[in-house]
């Protein structure tokens, strides 16, 4: 996907009117919180195993593939559990793919993160470790409701440029609703994974 034309901007614009108008008052509070229960479990992951928050973000990132946001949690203090135990990869079972496994012990000993050549997930890092609302997560649920259909896309398919309007219009779109652009971003996941749940 290339560059997106002011038509489709403008119909992105109004499918994510549409997606936060169906929302509960439940949603918009859950929302308006995702991020910052997010940052307060780097926080204090970072305090109980003497690292950083930005490290504990690229291990929850890490693990997050095919993984509820609840076990995500649960495998990423596994991790640094076996990490501040001297144990290996291979000695513990997270709920991710092998890869990912590798990937978040490798952020920890090595301190490889995450960088912007993978946008979905270095935007993610960023709104959990520092709520930076210069940063917005683009994923598949979030495309779902700009393009209002049970797509299967990935961020990385729409391109750098697409993602960057999709980024800043969601922002400015927050920012006229007295949101942060990760609020709305975690408020629009909400619904769209309600509305999309059999999809």
């Amino acid at each position: 996907m290339k560059k997106l034309t002011k038509y489709q901007l403008k119909k992105i614009s109004s499918n994510l009117d549409y997606f936060f108008n169906n929302a509960t008052k439940n949603e918009i509070k859950q929302g308006k919180l995702w991020y910052k229960n997010a940052n307060d479990i780097c926080k204090d992951i970072a305090q109980k195993y003497n690292t950083d928050v930005l490290t504990a973000a690229n291990v929850i990132s890490a693990l997050s593939p095919r993984n509820k946001w609840s076990q995500n949690i649960k495998d990423a203090y596994k991790v640094f559990d076996a990490q501040k135990n001297n144990l290996h990869p291979e000695d513990i079972k997270v709920c991710t793919f092998h890869k990912n496994k590798f990937k978040a012990f490798n952020c920890i000993q090595n301190k490889v993160l995450i960088t912007d050549k993978s946008l979905k997930t270095y935007n993610f890092v960023n709104n959990m470790a520092y709520l930076d609302n210069d940063f917005l997560t683009v994923d598949i649920w979030h495309l779902r409701a700009c393009f209002n259909k049970s797509i299967q896309i990935n961020s990385a398919a729409i391109g750098r440029i697409a993602y960057q309007q999709i980024k800043e219009l969601t922002i400015k779109k927050a920012n006229i609703l007295g949101l942060k652009g990760f609020e709305l971003q975690a408020i629009i996941w909400l619904i769209t994974q309600r509305l999309y749940q059999y999809n």
